[in-house]
């Protein structure tokens, strides 16, 4: 796919020199100027560049002389950020506008043969950069007739998600960025999004190990060499406990490929594992939030949870837990809400919860407030963000919480003291009033989500990966 955008800014690169240097000031035709090569003999010079402002992907010119044609001896950087070089005609050099060049400092270089830099130069002209949050399309390969699609591995062009349900973000042996993604509610299949080298694979599909329907994954905080998987095995009220299990893992030196049965309980919807190992879980039953493996059961011969607590007291939903990077919390969607659990680190138990924002009597909704004023529709996986800003204030919580609005079809953002706002999505209505479908563009003037259920973060490239559940593919927000 690069190589077609590249290919395709170097014939836009052709065709904008050729109309430059056919064209004199009196209006009379002249020859467009030949490619270049470049003069030892000769200095390298560089006299100006343009545009000076634009957004991601702009292509900038430099123009000068004797820079040659090899673009492999050619590097620019803006605001210390590598801009891809696309083509050199030996007087004009094309370049792309890189993300996160905010700086906005031009600097160019040109190597010898043996790679020696011969000469580098710093514009005086800053470049002024339009940044604006943006929602893209990564990978999901849908037939726009029927909006259908399969289980299919390949290149982000050609792959095709069933119903992506919920994401886990990591990093291999080799340094590969990947992305594990559940396909479907339930699991039908765990797929591999390979962000390096852009290929979408299947790791496993159901039926291992008695993987009924697996509802969310985690990795195990202090190794990440454990994946999780949760189970809602079907057995919400029953009097045995120990008949399936409610919790699989797999191990990364198996590739994840082997799944094992974990735990066993009641049908359970989500974990949380936090820094020192510790490990908990919750069931359908009351809510009930589980601290794992504590109390032995001699006839069972087997490790049971320990009920610490119901996140709403006499209700049961399908509740998600989500650690606080500084282990200072376990979020709880759910209840139309997002409930907050302190951990306490001595003890090392989660302490009851307590509804952060979202409606105190679980009625659903859409709105944009603090505290219990603002209301959602069916929140899902959520992801902390930690806030440059509240680091530099010295505030204790330095997280955001992103969370996916699952019938609101958005991205909704909470605040440490629960402010709550909308992040990405539901916009461009149109005259029939819908706020959902599939649009890339600007995250709230413009993109659009169809049911998003899972989320996740590259903290490395400030990049968040989504799952778009009805419209079948992954999505990105990032500033561009």
């Amino acid at each position: 796919m690069r190589k077609k955008i590249f290919a395709s800014y170097f014939a836009i690169l052709i065709l904008i020199g050729y109309v430059v240097t056919s064209c004199s000031q009196e209006g009379g035709y002249v020859p467009p100027e030949p490619p270049v090569p470049s003069d030892p003999s000769k200095p390298v010079i560089f006299t100006d560049y343009f545009p000076k402002e634009g957004s991601m992907r702009t292509l900038i010119f430099i123009e000068g002389s004797n820079f040659g044609t090899d673009i492999s001896k050619i590097e620019v950087a803006i605001g210390g950020v590598s801009a891809p070089v696309i083509g050199s005609s030996g007087t004009k050099i094309c370049i792309m506008v890189p993300r996160r060049s905010n700086r906005g400092d031009v600097v160019a270089r040109i190597k010898d043969e043996s790679g020696q830099v011969v000469k580098e130069h710093q514009f005086e002209d800053l470049f002024t950069l339009h940044v604006a949050l943006q929602v893209n399309t990564l990978a999901g390969k849908v037939d726009p007739q029927t909006n259908s699609s399969s289980i299919i591995n390949g290149s982000f062009e050609e792959a095709e998600f069933q119903s992506p349900w919920w994401l886990e973000f990591d990093k291999d042996e080799q340094g590969n960025k990947i992305i594990y993604c559940i396909d479907e509610e339930g699991m039908t299949a765990l797929r591999k999004i390979n962000l390096t080298t852009q290929e979408v694979a299947t790791v496993f599909t159901k039926g291992q190990a008695g993987v009924e329907s697996v509802k969310s994954m985690l990795f195990d905080t202090p190794t990440r060499d454990t994946l999780f998987f949760v189970d809602d095995n079907g057995r919400g009220n029953w009097n045995d406990r120990h008949q399936m299990p409610n919790m699989f893992f797999a191990l990364r030196e198996e590739g994840f490929r082997k799944v094992y049965p974990y735990l066993y309980a009641q049908c359970s919807y989500s974990a949380v594992s936090m820094g020192d190992g510790s490990l908990f879980y919750n069931t359908w039953t009351n809510s009930i939030v589980y601290k794992a493996r504590q109390v032995f059961d001699e006839a069972a011969q087997m490790w049971d949870g320990k009920p610490l607590f119901s996140v709403k007291a006499n209700s049961q939903e399908h509740i998600f837990m989500f650690r606080h990077p500084d282990d200072l919390y376990v979020y709880v969607t759910g209840f139309n809400g997002v409930y907050r659990c302190a951990y306490d680190k001595t003890t090392k138990e989660l302490v009851s919860s307590s509804l952060h924002v979202g409606s105190i009597g679980g009625g659903s909704g859409y709105a944009d407030a603090p505290g219990s004023s603002a209301r959602f529709n069916r929140p899902r996986q959520g992801v902390f963000v930690k806030n440059k800003e509240y680091v530099a204030q010295g505030k204790t919580d330095v997280y955001d919480f992103y969370v996916c609005d699952h019938n609101n079809s958005c991205i909704r953002k909470v605040t440490p003291d629960g402010q709550v706002s909308t992040f990405a999505g539901r916009g461009s209505a149109g005259t029939d009033g819908k706020v959902y479908g599939w649009i890339d563009g600007e995250a709230r003037e413009t993109a659009r989500f169809d049911q998003p259920t899972g989320i996740c973060y590259d903290e490395e490239e400030e990049i968040f990966y989504v799952a778009d559940k009805q419209n079948k593919r992954i999505r990105t927000i990032a500033v561009e």
